[in-house]
């Protein structure tokens, strides 16, 4: 009967390791870094996972949150293009800030990691701004004449999706190249291609549409990206 109970026990621990073995291993890391340009920056604090397949080592999937913020001097933020043609207000300076929900993929080789991620979700914020519509009078003025050459109050579009798909959301993807230089750090160098969306805000309860019906008008940027990378849980 010993020798059963010993068989037993040697089994479930032999099942036991094999699991384990079998698991896909997850990687987490946090980035700390920022985008930057001539008259613009975007700082950046990001926490992701990443999961890679056992038969697929070099190939790692991902999943994380980025808090980030976007920065910029004088700049026009145009509207869609509708009934032929862009519409746009001029802005002295234009900022956001976000906290995202990303989705990643990366490709491992030696100490490098190669890949993209982009948000999903994002919730963003920003001071409230005004831009300038700057307008010569036509002989046939369009929806948006009531406000020809006056600034009109804006502000950050509040809940995002997919912003480097729709063009009315704000928010940030980012291809990059990782060198793990240690165990526990790494340097991450890329470029941040993102958006930022403000909605014109109402007055006296009415929307606010510029000629071609439009009430958002965004920016598309792209900018270099440096980081540090830091391992958790190792």
């Amino acid at each position: 009967m010993k020798i059963l109970k010993v068989l037993v026990l040697i089994l479930l621990l032999n099942s036991l390791a094999t699991h384990a073995q079998n698991r896909s291993p997850i990687a987490a890391s946090v980035d700390v870094g920022t985008a930057f340009g001539s008259d613009s920056w975007a700082p950046s604090i990001a926490y992701h996972e990443e999961i890679g397949p056992q038969k697929l080592p070099w190939l790692r999937l991902g999943l994380g949150f980025r808090a980030w913020g976007y920065y910029g001097g004088r700049t026009n933020l145009e509207t869609a293009r509708n009934q032929g043609f862009k519409d746009y207000l001029e802005y002295r300076d234009v900022s956001v800030n976000g906290l995202s929900f990303l989705a990643g993929i990366s490709l491992s080789f030696w100490k490098f990691d190669i890949g993209a991620n982009t948000d999903l979700l994002a919730l963003t914020y920003g001071t409230r701004r005004h831009g300038f519509y700057e307008k010569s009078i036509p002989e046939k003025p369009g929806t948006g004449s009531p406000y020809y050459n006056t600034w009109l109050s804006s502000k950050p579009t509040l809940f995002n999706a997919l912003p480097l798909a729709l063009r009315d959301n704000t928010g940030q993807s980012e291809a990059f190249v990782r060198f793990r230089a240690g165990r526990t750090l790494g340097i991450k160098l890329g470029y941040v291609y993102g958006r930022v969306t403000y909605t014109n805000r109402k007055i006296n309860d009415v929307n606010v549409y510029l000629d071609n019906k439009q009430r958002h008008v965004s920016k598309v940027y792209g900018l270099p990206y440096a980081a540090l990378a830091f391992a958790v849980g190792h």
